[in-house]
């Protein structure tokens, strides 16, 4: 499921992203006391987890690692992916997977083992709760695509469990239907990812479009309120703001996503990612990370 949460993950950060531009736009129209500060780039580590709810994520390991550079003057955006298997030193703790960190002392530690893997200094973090897509969807009023055919899909032993049950056609697809369409993939006919992420691609084009339509300023309130449940953060309303305008204005071809370079190891019979030290620093200088 790992390639599953990786892609998955990265369509439901941009619709975040979409979504900040809208609830921006209202929150700016309700209060314009608070003036953004002057930066370009935005740096922020993103975090997706099966529940936000504190005794339903107790000793849950976050599943999605990402840190974003977000050049507020370009509008591009950097995504480098972490592998949450990846070997790591944890404070407080002996040096062991990532996404452990999450357990033991949330999003904060998990920044604090970020930070020192990177050697950045990032001051920021986004944790989402995997349904905000169901719910921004819900508040969209459905997504219209093309189904290319019919999905019927049963596992209940999947993380989250799967049912997904879609008539091929152009239709409406909301809430629960959304996600088991970006999430299907057993029936395409070449069996491998690229259809599937056709699919996805397909879909994030159709919500770009509804999300980009003026008429939907509307639904400001609606994803605001999706976002507040579904979302966390230690950033500051000011470069909030900012990041929303900025989003709002975002284009997929200014979107960049790749993965910390590095390698499979075995240690004590555990298997882990190695980040590859020097690849990783070429890759950080690259896209501007400090």
């Amino acid at each position: 499921m790992k390639s599953f949460f990786k892609a998955f993950f990265t369509t439901i950060f941009i619709v975040v992203i979409l979504g900040a531009g809208l609830i921006g736009l209202y929150l700016y129209s309700l209060s314009k006391n608070e003036d953004a500060k002057n930066l370009n780039d935005f740096q922020f580590l993103v975090l997706g987890v099966d529940s936000l709810d504190s005794k339903k994520a107790e000793n849950t390991r976050s599943d999605t690692i990402m840190v974003v550079n977000f050049n507020l003057e370009n509008n591009f955006l950097n995504i480098i992916s972490i592998p949450r298997d990846t070997y790591a030193e944890i404070q407080g703790y002996k040096k062991q997977k990532i996404n452990h960190s999450y357990a033991y002392g949330g999003s904060e530690l998990t920044l604090d083992s970020v930070n020192k893997l990177l050697g950045t200094d990032i001051k920021y973090y986004m944790t989402i709760d995997y349904k905000f897509v169901m719910d921004i969807v819900n508040a969209m009023g459905g997504v219209e695509v093309n189904v290319p055919l019919d999905m019927d899909y049963d596992d209940p032993t999947a993380d989250p469990p799967l049912s997904i049950h879609i008539k091929e056609g152009q239709q409406v697809l909301k809430g629960q239907d959304a996600v088991g369409f970006l999430r299907f993939r057993k029936g395409y006919k070449s069996g491998s990812d690229l259809e599937r992420l056709g699919s996805q691609q397909a879909f994030l084009a159709a919500l770009f479009s509804q999300m980009k339509n003026p008429k939907t300023l509307v639904k400001a309130p609606l994803l605001y309120k999706a976002y507040l449940s579904d979302t966390q953060n230690n950033i500051p309303k000011s470069l909030l703001l900012k990041l929303a305008v900025s989003g709002s204005r975002l284009s997929m071809e200014n979107v960049k996503a790749t993965t910390l370079p590095g390698y499979p190891k075995y240690i004590n019979r555990t298997s882990y990612f190695i980040m590859d030290e020097n690849q990783a620093h070429e890759l950080l200088k690259a896209t501007n990370f400090k």
